[in-house]
């Protein structure tokens, strides 16, 4: 296994890119294990909140942490990222030459043919596939649904990557099912959240984000369409995701904290449970 705390934090990245290549997925979720051992880490997700304060100021506070991108929030932080964290809807087409680690799911189990629901996507956004790989492309177990999901049936432990290393159990909502579980894989020790904003629903049953302004990260690959209202985004529930996603926020907090990682909100404007720490870093003056 790679001695991660000899290797500078910012260098990590290369490293892993470089010693994964050619190896299974099994070994590659290995090898990410305590990648970022004890360290404090910056995820950035795509609510709105990523406008709220200058990019400059953003980067300054991500300065020597590990950071992990959500999404398109990859696009606009590609100088800093180090890990990019990503399934099939509303994403981009990875680049060739990047410098960061992508850490994907497909829709469908592994083995199996990838499957993207159109009727939820903007017309001429539709891929089934990224042009180029990522370092990790896990799948997903369809057969959970949302009555056996990750948050319904508070199966965050199971769903961890020691022990489902190969199909990620719907969250549902990529917090969830990826992102939680890599954040604790990698073996942080605190993380501050910013575009993590609760995901609410407006009156259009849509969710906004920080792309509706600076459109030039909007998604380009299976964006969701406006047009879907998310409140029929159900499976086995009379629940939406959304609902069920807001409910298990408890859980979520009690697992972080059962693995030694403290997660905090950056932002005053989230719906996040208040449960979570805020940390007002980033309001503080005298900074850039």
């Amino acid at each position: 296994m790679i001695e991660w705390k000899k290797i500078p934090v910012k260098e990590r990245k290369k490293v892993y890119k470089e010693k994964s290549q050619g190896k299974t997925l099994i070994e590659k979720t290995k090898m990410f294990k305590g990648i970022y051992e004890g360290l404090e880490g910056v995820c950035l997700s795509t609510g709105p909140s990523l406008l709220e304060f200058p990019k400059r100021k953003i980067e300054d506070f991500c300065e020597g942490k590990p950071v992990f991108t959500i999404k398109t929030a990859t696009m606009k932080f590609s100088k800093i990222v180090d890990v990019g964290i990503t399934n099939f809807y509303n994403t981009y087409q990875i680049h060739s030459k990047r410098k960061y680690i992508v850490l994907a799911r497909q829709e469908m189990p592994l083995n199996y043919p990838n499957w993207i629901n159109q009727d939820l996507i903007e017309r001429g956004t539709y891929f089934n596939s990224f042009i180029y790989e990522p370092e990790v492309l896990w799948g997903s177990d369809v057969t959970a649904k949302h009555s056996m999901s990750v948050c319904k049936a508070n199966r965050w432990e199971e769903n961890s990557l020691d022990n489902n290393p190969t199909n990620r159990i719907i969250g549902p909502g990529i917090m969830n099912d990826m992102v939680v579980p890599i954040l604790i894989h990698a073996g942080l020790s605190k993380v501050d959240f910013l575009g993590w904003d609760g995901s609410d629903l407006n009156s259009k049953g849509n969710i906004k984000h920080f792309y509706d302004v600076e459109t030039q990260y909007k998604p380009m690959m299976n964006r969701v369409t406006d047009r879907f209202d998310l409140n029929n985004l159900k499976s086995d529930l009379s629940e939406h995701e959304q609902e069920i996603g807001k409910k298990a926020q408890k859980d979520m907090l009690d697992y972080f904290l059962k693995n030694n990682c403290t997660p905090r909100i950056l932002t005053k404007n989230s719906s996040v449970h208040s449960a979570f720490i805020r940390n007002k870093a980033l309001y503080l003056k005298g900074k850039k």
